[in-house]
């Protein structure tokens, strides 16, 4: 009489089982694991270092970037963080950099030139180039030269204003710098892209059109705002209510009532 062994099938499925187990339960463990490294302090952003700024204020900065202490820094990479502060219109330019756990942000911010007359009591705050770089009352902030005459039905932050006698005047004011722009009231701009300006003694100034050629328009401006500085170091304070002072020939500088 023989006998034939039979396969013990239900050990074999239990060691099968337990070692199935013993690998989910390891994998489970390694991803809490990862997990808590992912979360861990190690990796979260502890101090935030920003430079460069003069208008805008620190919480400004950290609320452009979109950055808060505890955020992990694969959450908030440099370039992601470069790229939200480029998106508002006050910053020009944006460096960001991680050093261990601390961000440091870099801008350079743009230069408001000149107030534009808009809706109501409200004006636009403008760039050299003529970009919005927000909206205020004329009493609010720094004090700016207002550009009359140049009508704007809508305008966004960021948008840049194209028409061509805002950017004559916008031009005109930027080469004109300092001390005169001190003295400077108001840029009017007439249909015909005519500039008159109005000074804060009650001078006016006839400056006309300006060239269309860059080069030439530079060496127009430089040319004429010399001589009026020249004329308006004469004007004494009495007579600058009434003083009219013609720029429209090159080279010439023509002045009516400024004695």
């Amino acid at each position: 009489m023989t006998t034939s062994a039979v396969p013990m099938k239900g050990k074999g499925s239990a060691r099968a089982r337990s070692r199935w187990g013993f690998v989910l339960a390891l994998a489970v463990l390694l991803g809490i694991c990862l997990f808590a490294a992912y979360r861990s302090a190690l990796f979260r952003l502890e101090r935030v270092q920003i430079g460069g700024n003069e208008r805008l204020s620190q919480a400004e900065v950290m609320a452009i970037a979109g950055v808060m202490p505890g955020d992990l820094k694969w959450e908030v990479t440099a370039e992601r963080v470069r790229q939200r502060l480029l998106a508002d219109p006050w910053v020009e330019s944006a460096g960001v950099t991680w050093r261990g756990n601390a961000l440091v942000i870099t801008v350079t911010e743009r230069e408001p030139l000149a107030l534009l007359q808009y809706h109501g009591r409200f004006y636009l705050v403008l760039d050299a180039e003529g970009r919005v770089l927000g909206q205020r009352l004329l009493e609010e902030g720094e004090r700016l030269p207002v550009v009359s005459g140049v009508t704007v039905e809508r305008a966004l932050r960021g948008d840049v204003l194209d028409d061509l006698g805002l950017k004559d005047a916008l031009t005109l004011l930027w080469w004109t710098g300092e001390p005169l722009l001190e003295q400077l009231s108001e840029v009017h701009v007439r249909a015909d892209r005519y500039l008159r300006l109005y000074l804060t003694g009650g001078t006016t100034v006839e400056v006309g059109v300006l060239p269309d050629d860059a080069a030439a328009r530079e060496d127009h401006i430089q040319t004429q705002l010399r001589g009026l500085l020249d004329q308006l170091d004469r004007v004494p304070a009495s007579a600058r209510g009434r003083c009219q002072i013609d720029l429209r020939v090159y080279g010439k500088v023509l002045a009516q009532g400024c004695q």
